[in-house]
């Protein structure tokens, strides 16, 4: 099946004794059926938008194998730095989501984007992945005997998370946000 043994103590060999094979497929054939939905489903609407039909489909596959180095990159890393890194990025993200309040562009009605030059980002889908990551560590908080009030901070943070949420307006994202913290294990 593969050229690494358990006894491999290079980088690769260990990350692939450790990985979740599973989920790593999973993200592969959704990353494969993603490329095929936008082959099939954006030539028309960048045709009607006055793009080239392709524009859209060379965009998406430019992107996809900076997404999968990210992926294999985060997968490599020790569960310790996960979080070092989700706490961080959620830090980011959620000031990047609260700029745009500020300087966010305005589209049908809600301002979630931040443009700089060409590049328009929305920060609140950044936001979500890292305060999933920031909430388990808080649950996880709150079950051991660290004596860290991981519920009260996590639901401080929520609360910040949705009241900028609520004010761009983003329903959706609200109710995911929702759903991470108070699900059946929030």
């Amino acid at each position: 099946m593969t050229n690494f043994s358990r006894a491999d103590r290079s980088i690769l060999g260990l990350w692939w004794w450790t990985v979740d094979r599973w989920t790593l497929a999973t993200i592969g054939i959704l990353m494969f059926m993603g490329a095929i939905l936008v082959l099939a489903a954006s030539p028309a609407v960048a045709t009607r938008i006055g793009l080239d039909s392709f524009h859209m489909v060379r965009q998406h596959y430019v992107m996809l194998p900076a997404a999968l180095a990210v992926v294999i990159g985060i997968s490599m890393l020790a569960p310790k730095q996960v979080r070092r890194l989700g706490v961080l990025l959620f830090l980011l993200f959620l000031g990047l989501t609260s700029l745009t309040l500020v300087y966010g562009a305005e589209i049908k009605g809600a301002t979630r984007w931040l443009s700089v030059g060409p590049l328009s980002l929305q920060p609140s889908e950044f936001l979500k992945p890292t305060f999933a990551i920031f909430a388990a560590w808080m649950f996880s908080l709150k079950l051991g005997e660290h004596g860290v009030p991981g519920s009260a901070i996590s639901i401080v943070a929520y609360a910040i998370v949705v009241s900028i949420l609520l004010r761009q307006p983003d329903l959706g994202m609200t109710a995911v946000i929702t759903a991470i913290r108070y699900g059946p294990d929030g």
